[in-house]
């Protein structure tokens, strides 16, 4: 039972700050992305300056993050305790996609700030697992401060592309 209300308050969690990226308004809703080829295994790299303005930037990361929100709002926590390794996948595809998104722009100001989303989104997965696989309940308690970063990062990134 502990397993299962950490879970939904985690996915929840993620859920809103994920929105916190989508929900403001960007200058143009088409999206002109060029997916990257593989998913990232740390945080994404600099890139060198471009002439990329952040409103194509945001443009181009807007649909990665809006179907990565999607991801994380589709899990069925009424299942995370059943399938807690799952639950921790589904999170780590999600973070991975917003990694791909940093990768994916060259403007550096939007690069950074999608890249602080997914390095928050990696230490809330790290929570999530070790509540859900590990059975760490004691773990639970810096889910608040994992919740506040991804919080605060898909807002920071929310303002930039506003």
């Amino acid at each position: 039972m502990k397993k299962t209300i950490a879970a939904w308050t985690i996915a929840g969690a993620a859920v809103l700050g994920l929105a916190a990226c989508t929900s403001a308004p960007s200058s143009d809703a088409g999206s002109a992305s060029a997916s990257a080829s593989s998913a990232p295994s740390s945080a994404p790299a600099e890139a060198p300056a471009s002439d990329q303005s952040v409103a194509d930037a945001c443009s181009s990361v807007q649909s990665k993050i809006e179907d990565a929100t999607t991801a994380v709002s589709d899990i069925d926590m009424s299942n995370a305790a059943n399938d807690p390794q799952g639950t921790v996948q589904t999170f780590t595809e999600t973070a991975e996609a917003i990694g791909a998104a940093a990768d994916s722009v060259s403007n550096n100001e939007v690069k950074t700030a999608v890249s602080t989303v997914y390095e928050d989104l990696i230490a809330l997965r790290d929570v999530v697992s070790s509540v859900l696989v590990d059975g760490d309940m004691a773990a639970a308690s810096g889910l608040t401060s994992a919740v506040t970063d991804v919080q605060t990062s898909a807002q920071e990134l929310a303002t930039l592309c506003s």
